[in-house]
């Protein structure tokens, strides 16, 4: 396996450990939005979100033809 993919592995199974260790309900407050939801959903939402973002922006747009 590449570096990168042990890598990436190892970092998701400690976010995910990290997030099981704090489950407590917890506030958010988004722009206008206030929600009570478990930390849980909020670490791994915004890992989530950070893969996504990471992966759009990764992503190569072909040349156009001339």
């Amino acid at each position: 396996m590449k570096f990168k993919t042990i890598f990436a592995i190892v970092f998701a199974i400690l976010v995910v450990i990290f997030s099981l260790q704090n489950a407590e309900v917890t506030e958010v407050n988004f722009l206008f939005w206030k929600m009570s939801m478990s930390r849980v959903l909020v670490i791994l939402g915004s890992f989530a979100i950070g893969v996504l973002v990471g992966i759009l922006v990764s992503l190569k747009r072909p040349k156009p033809l001339k």
